[in-house]
């Protein structure tokens, strides 16, 4: 076989889907969940999307909860941007961000309070609102 062909047949094995599913795992997804944590027993309602998907304007009661999973695309620009309502109040933040959550966590877990959201890891690491315009 000359060098062209070789590297071909070579290229076409790179780009072929497996159809052998016995020796592939299921690649796991990452996941999200929000838990309302507001003072006061007052509801949450969010509303989370990225570019490819609308989750849906979801209805926490106090220390309730809403989770997804997903898969994170291959330029690791995965964004899931939500905007949180209570009351008369409204917020914005980008809830997963891939090259900033997935290193550091499979399922991120995030508890929403008044003064904005924080990740529970070892420690809180705790984020202010954006604003709607950001």
């Amino acid at each position: 076989m000359s060098v062209t062909v070789k590297s071909f047949f070579l290229l076409w094995l790179l780009v072929q889907p497996s159809t052998n599913h016995a020796f592939s795992a299921p690649k796991p997804q990452p996941a999200v969940i929000i838990r309302n944590e507001l003072q006061g027993g007052r509801d949450l309602f969010l509303h989370c999307k990225s570019a490819d998907e609308d989750l849906g304007v979801q209805h926490l009661h106090p220390l309730g909860t809403f989770s997804w999973s997903f898969d994170i695309n291959f330029f690791r620009t995965t964004l899931f941007h939500c905007s949180f309502q209570w009351e008369s109040v409204l917020h914005r933040f980008d809830i997963y961000k891939a090259r900033r959550d997935s290193y550091r966590c499979f399922v991120c877990t995030w508890v929403v309070r008044e003064d904005g959201p924080c990740l529970v890891l070892d420690k809180e690491e705790c984020y202010g609102w954006k604003t709607l315009e950001e």
